[in-house]
């Protein structure tokens, strides 16, 4: 399954973590990881293009896959994007619960 862990401050993400597998269909076939993949990886093309130095990106492939967004500096740029991400996450999640978790936190 995959966890999508948004932690909260108050009214703004400072973190967005994306961990494991879908496992909704055999490897290379699996859409909802796909899905999940190209929504994350474009948040962090997006940080990174647009606010480089306001936020810490991790992006780690493999049997344990991670994608980790730590929010330093909460420029008005940043919030938008990683509301649209949540958004677009919800969204997916929605019609594939079984397969996408997605736990909020104050922190």
């Amino acid at each position: 399954m995959v966890t999508v862990t948004v932690k909260w401050k108050e009214q703004s993400i400072i973190g967005l973590r994306v961990t494991g597998h879908a496992n909704s269909a055999e490897v290379g076939q699996d859409l909802v990881c796909a899905s999940v993949s190209s929504i994350a990886t474009g948040a962090l093309n997006a940080l990174d293009l647009i606010v480089h130095d306001a936020c810490e990106l991790t992006l780690v492939n493999g049997p344990d896959p991670l994608i980790d967004i730590k929010v330093k500096h909460n420029r008005p740029e940043v919030q938008p994007i990683l509301s649209a991400v949540l958004i677009q996450l919800k969204t997916l999640a929605e019609s594939q619960s079984r397969y996408i978790r997605i736990q909020e936190v104050q922190s």
